[in-house]
């Protein structure tokens, strides 16, 4: 009996054995993987000497908060930054005048990341692979740069110390919009950016114009906390942007040597090493170079590790270019005979336009449908272009040949998703960013020659669907919508049909409306009603090609059944 009793004691202890030593790995790994990222952690550049700014007190006089000779106020219903010093002296200013704006910008980041990695352990691996990823990422990008943003980790307390090194995760944060580039085909990611830029004889009075909807689907807080920042560096030229506080580089920018730059997404796929952040090159373009030539210099130079597109215009050309920039080529779109040329998100170029990655995109997504409906609105507004139908254009709702299928449609050129909407003009140096939500609010204009200056005669009304209700109702609609696909899921399909009715009442015409109704009578054996709900939703011009496969699925299935 003593034998019998002690096979088991000794499996227990050979067990125990076997755990102790599978611990002793993890750990081991754990220590591994902790070291590794110590080593690849971004360091910061050094200083030669502590700025006296860091000493400074932020001072009010009357509704501006000033700290040296930089501030911030709010002006037309948007945050406005103005920054002006060396490259950590802005940054600094950047920091402690913006403190709650990137405070609440980084907490809608770490709750993004709780909801795709809900456990610490898969947090802790998603953070080793970053890291991991982006560890040559200080190399690719001008000290210049680096400084600045190492000011702005100097001047804003760190609110999540436990998440590694402030400086470094800034320095990361430049890149968040590239790795949504890579995921431009992922159902994470729904519309891409439309931009234009015109000139004579296409434009009122000769002027040179670019318009730009920013459709970069991230957290509300970054359509909310949109802020123009106003900067006279003292290297290089005077510049103004639209983007968030915290941010060191440009994706809407204007100098004051009447160049602007915009960054649109492009077909791209993981890449095997980092490069510079899509908004840093934009950066170095509007602060050094005043016309195209100097542009595409600038823009070819960089390694980038993803795709873009940017649509660059100099009042000296009297022009626009489209650059479309991959990790291995940089490639210029000349304008055609047209006096406007349009950047959506496909490649054009022959160089580019036949690549495996974009012929997938332009099938999977929404790029010809909205590049098609701006050249329709370019070409029936020839000679009369301005700002205002500029707004009206990057407002617009509609299809090519101008049919409406429903608010929230990702093929038009307002799907009502823009985390910011700006138009330029060149030629007088005027810079109009629109207020939230989206490009619905009210266009606040600023001088780039004259930033101090006020100009609410130059203001452009919000959209009228924020007076009359119709973009209310939608979000009643789009609400619903996502309830009764989430009632589908759990099986509720009553709930579910009650939703679809309802979104349809609130949103008529939407093609996921009807989809939705084809699923749930689909499931509940009502087969010709499944197929009319489908070919309804197929009528709607679905966005996506995914969404159309499986809307043909559904009508397939059906069409067999009966």
């Amino acid at each position: 009996m003593s034998q019998a009793m002690s096979k088991p004691r000794r499996w227990l202890r050979r067990l125990s054995w076997a755990a102790g030593i599978l611990a002793a790995l993890l750990l081991l790994v754990v220590l591994v993987m902790l070291g590794l990222m110590y080593r690849w952690v971004a360091r910061p550049p050094q200083l030669a000497r502590e700025p006296a700014m860091v000493h400074e007190s932020v001072k009010m006089q009357g509704d501006r908060v000033y700290l040296g000779r930089n501030w911030f106020e709010r002006r037309d219903g948007l945050p406005v930054l103005y920054l002006t010093g060396t490259p950590f002296e802005m940054g600094y200013a950047n920091g402690v005048l913006t403190e709650k704006y990137i405070h609440r910008q980084e907490d809608a980041v770490l709750d993004l990341l709780n909801q795709v990695a809900p456990y610490q352990w898969t947090q802790f691996v998603l953070k080793f692979l970053v890291t991991y990823k982006n560890r040559h990422l200080s190399d690719a990008i001008p000290e210049a740069y680096r400084m600045e943003i190492f000011g702005m980790s100097r001047g804003c307390p760190d609110a999540h110390p436990g998440m590694g090194p402030f400086y470094h995760r800034i320095l990361n944060y430049h890149a968040a919009q590239d790795i949504s580039y890579m995921l431009m085909n992922s159902p994470l990611i729904r519309g891409g950016c439309t931009a234009f830029g015109a000139w004579a004889p296409e434009t009122r009075d000769g002027h040179l114009l670019l318009g730009r909807n920013f459709d970069w689907e991230a957290a509300p807080v970054f359509d909310e906390d949109r802020m123009v920042i106003i900067c006279e560096p003292d290297e290089g030229i005077p510049f103004i942007s639209l983007a968030w506080a915290g941010m060191a580089g440009c994706v809407s920018a204007l100098n004051r040597a009447g160049l602007a730059v915009t960054v649109n997404g492009a077909p791209s796929q993981l890449p095997a090493d980092t490069g510079a952040p899509t908004c840093i090159v934009a950066r170095d373009v509007v602060q050094h170079a005043t016309n195209i030539q100097q542009a595409v210099e600038i823009i070819r130079r960089y390694k980038v590790f993803v795709s873009a597109q940017f649509l660059v215009g100099s009042r000296q050309d009297g022009r626009f270019v489209v650059v479309e920039k991959t990790p291995t080529q940089t490639v210029v779109r000349e304008p055609s005979d047209a006096g406007f040329t349009i950047c959506a998100n496909h490649y054009m170029t022959a160089a580019l336009t036949n690549d495996p990655i974009n012929l997938k995109y332009m099938q999977a997504d929404t790029s010809l449908a909205r590049y098609a409906r701006m050249d329709e609105l370019l070409r029936r507004n020839t000679g009369t272009l301005d700002a205002t139908r500029s707004a009206a254009i990057l407002r617009d709702r509609e299809l090519p040949g101008d049919r409406f299928a429903g608010n929230g449609h990702r093929s038009s050129l307002n799907p009502l998703i823009a985390t910011h909407s700006v138009i330029m003009d060149l030629t007088d140096g005027i810079f109009w960013a629109a207020t939230p939500p989206h490009q619905m609010g009210r266009f606040a204009a600023f001088d780039i020659n004259q930033p101090e200056k006020m100009l609410p005669e130059l203001a452009m009304a919000g959209d009228p669907m924020l007076a009359d209700g119709e973009y209310k109702t939608y979000l009643a609609a789009k609400t619903g919508l996502s309830d009764g696909w989430r009632a589908l899921k759990h099986g509720d399909l009553a709930a579910a049909i009650q939703c679809a009715q309802t979104a349809e009442k609130d949103n008529p015409g939407f093609y996921q409306n009807s989809w939705l109704l084809a699923e749930v009578l689909f499931r509940q054996g009502k087969y010709p009603e499944s197929a009319a709900a489908a070919r309804q939703a197929m009528d709607g011009k679905p966005a996506l090609g995914g969404e159309r496969r499986r809307i043909e699925q559904i009508l397939t299935q059906a069409e067999a059944h009966k």
